[in-house]
């Protein structure tokens, strides 16, 4: 983590993930990649089908066919889903969306990490809606999007 954080219960999700500090928009919040093994699509589908650990617990979208997983222990792993996500995940690499107070949850758009299949489907626990990933194209033209207003909004970011 590039931020403080706190792991703790939340009556929604179990443990969550919330901001120590306030974090500014356009902050780099932390990266998947670092330390973690990389899996093609394939090999990560069927770890989640077989409910291979630690696939299962902490696979994310890399880029493209890959995925990254591992890293059992980052507080990272305690980010919930959000339809309306106060973090956007590019490529491994997590930014604020926008300014997030102390105290508050960090949440991430799992349609953007897991696969599209039926195998890791499941649904968000606020609305009982489904959480279908999207493919690996749709991420990434999605998140690319939303970083290139995330960066062009901030006149002053350098990173």
């Amino acid at each position: 983590m590039f931020v403080e954080t706190e792991t703790r219960e939340t009556g929604v999700y179990g443990k969550a993930l919330f901001a120590a500090r306030p974090i500014a928009r356009g902050t780099i919040v932390c990266s998947f990649t670092l330390g973690s093994a990389v899996t093609t699509e394939d090999d990560y589908v069927r770890g989640v089908a077989e409910k291979r650990q630690p696939v299962t617990r902490t696979g994310t979208r890399y880029c493209g066919k890959y995925f990254t997983f591992g890293n059992v222990d980052a507080p990272y792993n305690f980010v919930n889903h959000s339809f309306k996500p106060n973090l956007l995940c590019h490529c491994g690499v997590v930014l604020a969306l926008r300014d997030i107070a102390a105290g508050e949850e960090m949440t991430l758009d799992y349609r953007t990490l897991i696969d599209p299949t039926d195998v890791g489907l499941y649904n968000d626990a606020v609305t009982g809606r489904e959480i279908r990933g999207h493919t690996a194209r749709e991420t990434l033209l999605r998140t690319a999007r939303d970083l290139i207003a995330l960066v062009e909004s901030i006149e002053a970011w350098d990173g």
